[in-house]
């Protein structure tokens, strides 16, 4: 599903009016008639129900006059409030209030108290309630009239359908300032909005359609940025064929460099990981010491011990065993349970160079990256990065705080700084790529929130980029399938207790129910 941010869709709305000539009384026209034909398919019939709707001053209380006017026509009670005084409309907005003074529609304008106790009355006695207070252009909080109404439309047990967006949320990053609107559907014009699928926004949004108004599809092209809500069409477009004579090689070598005494249980699950997702052999390498029994722990894969330190984790003097094992090789993975260090920096300052291979770095490499971010300029072929915030923050020099404020912006810088395809993990896992693409997952929930998890998603995209899959593809397609995996391990276990051996076994799963579209 293709998304803009509220910015983004004030141009392309401006563009569609001014320069393609669709008139804007068309457009606020076709998006007030979605919503109301999406609270008729609710409610089923309308003859006799009794609607509330709410008005703001902008195009988005214009829309809500659209609704208002297409829902009596439909036979039902409009209760029609406003928060602003009408002769603060303007535009094709204007012209609706217009209309509907012709069509007899009464209103009552809210900022007292008589008028909140009239509200709270007509929400105790309706069937829905119309959210159009305010639109995409919202920032920061609401006004005090605004905070007092959907506090009142909140509490009340009516269901809510909100136009465009839910007043209180921002549509460009999903913040949530002060009072917000519950809704339990959403519907939202041309393209489904940021906001709405990233967190908190996304949890209040409800049930979230996507409404044609007529802006044609070339005016994506206006946009510098190219951004996409990762759904199972966009997954399943993206896999590969599976080769019906196909052989192991066939599928890809993955080479994962894992491991440290205490930490084999996160090569485990990034070389088990990497199989699930469909390569068709995968090679560990970690400290000598714990070869022998890995070796027996997860017998489908080939095992390499290499020269260690006394603390058992690997040596910068393994690399001239590493070197040779790159051959015939599709992608490495580097990072998980290494426990950082001057041995693991030395070999990602080996590897860089010489691999010439699709590499994922993950945990402990990650760290080392981050004391030492010029070595990225040395890489030799593409770049998965997979930061959790905190690694992020180290990565990028700031605070988690702000790189939770904007997750998308912020996987975006990163993939321009260190050139490479940037994971950023989290509720809406984001992925983003050099070229400012980015990807917000749709999948995977608190199940996922446990040790482990991490480990097997960077074996998951290691597993995909071993079959071909070009870098930024095998990592949108690796975050949903992992969180796929964890929503399957969820339903059954449920999401308390799932553990990342839950998830990696659910992967083949995951990736079949993508696959048949169900």
């Amino acid at each position: 599903m293709r998304l803009v941010t509220g910015s983004e869709m004030k141009r392309l709305d401006a563009w569609a009016i001014n320069e393609y000539g669709l008139p804007a009384m068309l457009l606020m026209e076709n998006a007030g008639g979605a919503v109301a034909n999406k609270i008729r398919n609710i409610l089923g019939y309308l003859c006799g129900r009794q609607v509330v709707v709410l008005a703001g001053k902008g195009n988005n209380g214009g829309d809500a006059l659209v609704v208002a006017r297409r829902l009596q026509q439909m036979g039902a009670e409009v209760r029609l409030f406003l928060l602003h005084p009408p002769d603060l409309f303007s535009g094709a907005a204007l012209e609706n209030w217009r209309l509907a003074e012709r069509m007899g529609i009464k209103y009552n304008l809210l900022g007292d108290e008589n008028s909140l106790y009239l509200l709270k009355l007509r929400l105790t006695q309706c069937d829905l309630v119309v959210d159009g207070i305010y639109g995409t252009g919202f920032r920061g909080s609401p006004d005090r009239t605004a905070t007092r109404v959907i506090q009142a439309v909140n509490e009340s047990a009516a269901p809510v359908v909100a136009i465009d967006i839910p007043s209180g949320l921002e549509a460009d990053t999903g913040r949530v300032g002060g009072a917000c609107i519950k809704a339990d559907y959403t519907v939202t014009f041309a393209w489904a909005k940021r906001g709405l699928v990233v967190f908190p926004g996304k949890q209040y949004v409800g049930e979230l359609e996507v409404a044609d108004i007529s802006i044609p599809q070339e005016a994506l092209s206006r946009l510098e940025k190219e951004e996409h809500y990762t759904d199972a069409a966009l997954v399943r477009e993206s896999l590969p064929p599976r080769d019906a004579e196909g052989h192991k090689n066939s599928f890809g070598h993955v080479l994962v460099i894992a491991g440290s005494a205490g930490m084999t249980g996160a090569a485990y699950l990034a070389c088990k990981a990497g199989l699930r997702a469909g390569a068709g052999m995968v090679t560990a390498c970690l400290p000598g010491s714990l070869a022998r029994c890995f070796d027996a722990s997860l017998p489908e894969v080939i095992t390499k011990g290499l020269a260690e330190t006394e603390e058992g984790t690997i040596d910068s003097a393994a690399w001239p065993q590493i070197e040779p094992l790159l051959r015939n090789k599709r992608s490495v993975v580097f990072g998980p349970g290494l426990t950082a260090g001057q041995g693991i920096k030395g070999i990602l300052e080996k590897l860089l160079p010489h691999a010439g291979l699709p590499l994922v770095i993950d945990a402990d490499g990650l760290n080392v990256l981050a004391g030492n971010p010029e070595i990225m300029r040395s890489a030799s072929g593409p770049v998965v990065l997979t930061p959790h915030p905190g690694e992020m923050a180290r990565l990028m020099g700031i605070p988690v705080s702000k790189v939770q404020s904007d997750r998308v912006e912020t996987a975006r810088e990163a993939a321009r700084r260190f050139n490479a395809v940037v994971v950023l993990k989290g509720a809406a896992t984001v992925t983003a790529d050099p070229q400012g693409r980015a990807f917000i997952n749709s999948t995977g929930g608190p199940a996922l929130a446990t040790a482990g998890t991490g480990d097997v998603l960077a074996g998951t995209i290691g597993g995909l980029l071993a079959q071909g899959l070009e870098p930024v593809r095998a990592a949108f397609v690796g975050v949903y399938a992992h969180g796929l995996a964890g929503d399957l391990a969820a339903q059954e276990k449920g999401s308390r207790g799932v553990i990342a051996t839950d998830v990696v076994e659910k992967l083949p799963l995951a990736f079949k129910v993508i696959e048949s579209g169900n």
